[in-house]
């Protein structure tokens, strides 16, 4: 008997300290931090989309400088980067991304929250294709598994390219399912559309088949297929992009409107490449298009005043010691370095054509001069900055339309270029011919940058009114004859490539990625600017470096790659090693 009262006794202390502890959980679970199981899956989604942005900017930048977009610093491309300079690029995709999309899709399919799993599986498959594209093999089968793999193994690059097309596939069904739940209260992207989802999905499915053409020879039906459907971006309307606001705290601005516009002055330099590809190469290096007034010219590129604005309207100003390129310039001495070609007429090199445009050229790594008020600036196509109609004003703080740009994640003028070049390269049928595709995506480029002020709501009567959302003004109908004769004169299939990828990397400004898978795969623009301080730069990066946090945490991370001294293409480029310079 006294035996069962000691363990009635300590039966009656364990229950007591059992309801306790029960208690005490019920005190430490924070509301603010609640669990994977317990979140909201509309707030899980918004942090997949806002991550998600962050990955496209990161990547992008980076991308674009070496596809001449952006600019890039050189002079070899060994020690131009390091592999830290990728760990954020990672992090974001890995950490942010991938990981809370994986987190997210059970929790939002118990809910039956299908169309919130959905768009979560298109944001991941568009992630991990754009990190093929940018590193080559990478992790997949064995990501983001916490502790039951801390050192996951590399898969193949076309491997993982098969699992983004089947996590497209299973978005479409995600986005189609009967039964729903209802939408998310807030999506950043498409305000909740299934419908824009699944036509999203559908181009993405057509951008990495068409990514893979040179190598999967089953790509070319896949792709008429989905030209067939033509359930595709093909309208503004559909665009996808990101909306970035006007606020400082918190910072809500497009980045590139917040690192130029301060009351310094301006802030890093634009490609010398790219601006004279929009200003003057069609026009024998000259800069046209371009008054001294705010009234359009009828020649020229309508979308020039739009990319860019000049802080100053010539180089009067222009010494050894603000600006050390002149006597390499046009307008000095004209001491080009023997490897150069042909310049100035064809290859810009210091200053663009004269009228104030002035970047850096390719490679170009000499120290900073005292020019912060005279470089040439993002103007307010994409990054939400200033109209330049010949104000020749230094930058400040809060000018322009404040920071209220977007990121051009995809167009439906990338669409009519890419049905363009499946058109022309594999010989599909699309809903018009490849010279009708390439004129309509010039055409729907121009009117969307035209038209962008009045979309995010920007006011500014000295913008001239005949041209804004307009292709059919007569600045416009100018250069659309002008690429159309160029197009037509084209003798070979490589030509015709040349001029489309040409429109296609204009129209890009904004996305950095496509214009470096689009050298890659097909070698175009052929004259992009050479590095203008050594004669042998080394390997063009054909992929990125792995960031330390992947090969120096990871024992199963493969060896690191030398990007300079070796092609160390993806799987899908089986172009020569010097096919780009």
């Amino acid at each position: 008997m006294k035996y069962n009262k000691i363990v009635f006794g300590l039966l009656l202390v364990a229950t007591s300290f059992t309801a306790c502890n029960k208690e005490l959980d019920a005190l430490l679970t924070n509301p603010n931090y609640p669990s994977a199981t317990t979140a909201d899956v509309d707030l899980y989604l918004n942090k997949v989309q806002l991550d998600f942005n962050n990955f496209f900017q990161s990547a992008s930048g980076t991308a674009g400088a070496l596809a001449r977009q952006n600019y890039w610093g050189g002079p070899f491309y060994q020690n131009a980067y390091s592999p830290a300079s990728f760990d954020g690029i990672w992090t974001t995709a890995y950490s942010g991304v991938i990981a809370n999309a994986d987190a997210m899709i059970p929790l939002a399919q118990s809910q039956k929250k299908y169309i919130q799993s959905g768009m979560a599986r298109v944001m991941k498959a568009y992630t991990y294709g754009t990190l093929v594209d940018i590193f080559g093999d990478v992790p997949y089968s064995n990501a983001v598994k916490g502790s039951d793999n801390t050192t996951p193994s590399v898969d193949g690059g076309a491997a993982v390219y098969t699992a983004v097309q089947n996590l497209l596939d299973s978005a479409i069904i995600d986005l189609t399912t009967t039964g729903a739940a209802a939408a998310p209260k807030t999506d950043l992207y498409y305000g909740g559309s299934a419908a824009k989802w699944v036509t999203l999905a559908k181009t993405l499915k057509l951008k990495f088949y068409m990514q893979a053409r040179l190598v999967d020879a089953g790509a070319k039906a896949k792709i008429q297929a989905l030209l067939t459907e033509n359930n595709l971006i093909n309208s503004s309307a559909n665009d996808f992009q990101f909306q970035y606001g006007k606020t400082l705290a918190p910072d809500s601005r497009h980045p590139d409107y917040a690192g130029d516009y301060n009351n310094n002055g301006g802030g890093g330099y634009l490609s010398n490449y790219f601006i004279w590809e929009v200003a003057s190469e069609k026009y024998a290096g000259l800069v046209t298009g371009v008054s001294s007034t705010a009234t359009a010219a009828t020649s020229g590129d309508p979308r020039l005043r739009y990319y860019f604005y000049r802080q100053t309207l010539n180089y009067a100003w222009a010494n050894e010691s603000s600006c050390p390129c002149i006597l390499n310039s046009q307008y000095g001495t004209a001491t080009y370095p023997v490897w150069y070609p042909s310049v100035p007429d064809q290859t810009p090199y210091c200053i663009v054509g004269g009228k104030g445009y002035m970047g850096r050229d390719h490679g170009d790594n000499s120290g900073g001069p005292p020019d912060g008020a005279y470089k040439t600036q993002h103007g307010i196509y994409p990054a939400g900055g200033e109209f330049d109609y010949s104000q020749g004003k230094q930058l400040s703080l809060g000018m322009g339309a404040g920071g209220n740009g977007i990121s051009p994640i995809w167009l439906s003028s990338f669409t009519a270029f890419l049905k363009a070049e499946a058109v022309l390269a594999l010989g599909v049928t699309a809903d018009k011919t490849d010279a009708a595709l390439l004129t309509s995506g010039v055409t729907q480029s121009i009117t969307k940058v035209t038209g962008f002020p009045a979309a995010i709501g920007y006011v500014n009567a000295a913008i001239p009114a005949a041209t804004l959302g307009s292709a059919t003004s007569d600045q416009s109908k100018a250069y659309l004859a002008l690429v159309d004769g160029l197009y037509a004169g084209a003798a070979t299939t490589a030509a015709k490539l040349d001029v489309l990828m040409k429109e296609y990397h204009i129209a890009l400004w904004g996305n950095g990625i496509e214009p470096y898978n689009n050298l890659r795969r097909t070698g175009s623009p052929k004259n992009v600017q050479i590095a203008v301080t050594t004669a042998t730069p080394g390997f063009f990066m054909r992929s990125f470096f792995y960031p330390s946090v992947f090969v120096d945490r990871n024992s199963a991370a493969p060896k690191q790659k030398t990007p300079g001294t070796a092609a160390n293409k993806v799987f899908w480029d089986n172009n020569p090693d010097n096919f780009i310079k």
